[in-house]
């Protein structure tokens, strides 16, 4: 959850080291006087909308929706004394030779995304990623406005979920972006965890995007060590990104 007795710092342009810092340095100090004793940033309100900032990439192009900086803004949290707090990551990988997984689970399905399946992702996220680190609620206008750029990329077989006895239990967010997979969003409800859903869902995907001409996959803005990072590790998933999200005692 965000945790309100936690001060936050977002929406922060840099355009030099030095006017950064001594930016950054009266948002610590106002943030201080209030009482925080904990300041994490970078954070744009919530977890729901950007944060975290690029802190190591192997030079290969960015892709939609991913946080864009240079990588000395991490040299102005360094040197005003932040330290890392989270670590993410994007991993890269090729689906040419991608085969099937075979659902042994006859209670489990899969079914393509439909037109007014928004809300059902959005009750899906809710409970999902609720026992993730600062995590908190959202309306669903306000889940629909963060998910109105990407809709018109959507195809409705790379959208998918899983349903086990007929009852939703996760799904997995995917588009196709210059001929690369790329791996959104994907949450399982935390009662059909254990269950293989996660790796089935994504495979699923890479099925579906090998035969729309995707050669590569991303899957993107993983938690270090998460599900999701040990399933396509499985691929021969490679790091292309690491994030940092910061955190600065006071």
């Amino acid at each position: 959850m965000l945790y309100l007795d936690k001060g936050y710092i977002g929406c922060f342009e840099m355009s030099d080291k030095e006017s950064a810092k001594q930016q950054l340095n009266d948002y610590i100090q106002q943030l201080k006087d209030a009482g925080h004793r904990q300041i994490i940033a970078p954070i744009n309100g919530d977890v729901w909308h950007s944060y975290r900032l690029v802190s190591w990439s192997n030079g290969d192009p960015t892709f939609p929706f991913e946080p864009q900086n240079p990588l000395w803004h991490n040299e102005v949290y360094e040197e005003l004394g932040f330290k890392p707090l989270m670590k993410y990551r994007s991993d890269k990988f090729n689906i040419g030779n991608i085969r099937p997984i075979h659902n042994t689970d006859a209670a489990l399905r899969i079914r393509a995304f439909q037109n007014d399946d928004l809300q059902l992702i959005y009750d899906l996220s809710l409970q999902g990623f609720n026992e993730n680190f600062l995590y908190c609620e959202i309306t669903f206008d306000d889940f629909s406005k963060l998910y109105q750029p990407v809709l018109p990329m959507v195809d409705n077989e790379l959208v998918v979920i899983a349903e086990v006895d007929g009852a939703p239990a996760g799904f997995i967010f995917t588009f196709i972006a210059d001929n690369v997979l790329i791996l959104k969003s994907m949450a399982v409800l935390p009662e059909f965890r254990s269950r293989g859903i996660g790796a089935w869902l994504i495979n699923h995907v890479l099925l579906a995007g090998q035969i729309k001409g995707a050669k590569t996959a991303i899957a993107a803005l993983m938690s270090d060590g998460n599900n999701s990072n040990k399933i396509v590790s499985k691929y021969g998933s490679e790091q292309i990104r690491e994030y940092t999200l910061y955190s600065l005692e006071v």
